[in-house]
């Protein structure tokens, strides 16, 4: 019963047990070293408009951070816990000092409409939450602007048998569903392995390549904006 409960606030830690859930995500080597590898494959323009859902410790943010500080980039942090935003914004004090890093409490699948225009929306190992995973897939692709880039990673926790190339192959369906176009994944051999799936808001030829920036929407693009 008490690992159950655990378990539980891994999706929204709240109180004690919420403090202990987040220092093991904090902490354990599985998870910096995934959130260091999406930060990684993400590669950001330093000017890009940033949205995680999700962010629990804030971990891929401070990775994130180190890139878009030259330039002019922001990065927004929405999570379900109150607990995970305020630890997210003290690991994140730097970035929130300067005002380009804002976190706030909510929900992936209620998003206020302000938060939009984004170049790159990404989440790790939060959609396998979403009561409605192609209703907020949609969403999410919504708040793109033309060729931003959505990206979904997930590793399975110990308490799922659903394998990452499952996952990613279920998130890729959902992907194209939605209308991003250039829909792929990667696969890093982590143990287990994880997968990170990507999609463009804009037609586009080719998966962007593992560690690749993302498409530079700096430029102007044809298509319908937000």
């Amino acid at each position: 019963m008490i690992k159950k409960r655990l378990i539980g606030q891994f999706s929204h830690p709240r109180g004690l047990a919420g403090r202990l859930a987040g220092r093991i995500m904090a902490t354990r080597s599985s998870n910096v070293e995934r959130n260091r590898w999406v930060a990684e494959i993400l590669r950001p323009s330093p000017d890009a408009r940033i949205l995680e859902i999700g962010h629990g410790p804030g971990l891929a943010i401070a990775e994130l951070w180190t890139v878009i500080e030259p330039g002019s980039g922001t990065i927004d942090g929405v999570d379900v816990s109150s607990l995970m935003s305020r630890d997210a914004a003290r690991r994140n004090r730097t970035g929130v000092a300067s005002g380009r890093v804002r976190f706030r409490v909510g929900d992936a699948q209620r998003l206020p409409a302000e938060l939009s225009g984004y170049d790159l929306i990404y989440g790790v190992n939060a959609s396998m939450f979403w009561d409605d995973q192609a209703a907020t897939i949609a969403d999410l692709a919504e708040r793109l602007v033309p060729g931003g880039q959505l990206v979904l990673a997930y590793m399975p926790p110990p308490t799922s048998d659903l394998p990452a190339e499952a996952m990613a192959g279920q998130l890729e369906v959902l992907f194209d569903q939605a209308g991003l176009t250039a829909v792929c994944h990667d696969t890093m051999a982590f143990d287990p392995p994880a997968t990170a799936t990507k999609g463009v808001a804009a037609p586009d030829s080719a998966c962007p390549a593992p560690g690749s920036a993302a498409p530079d929407t700096t430029a102007p693009t044809s298509g319908a904006g937000e």
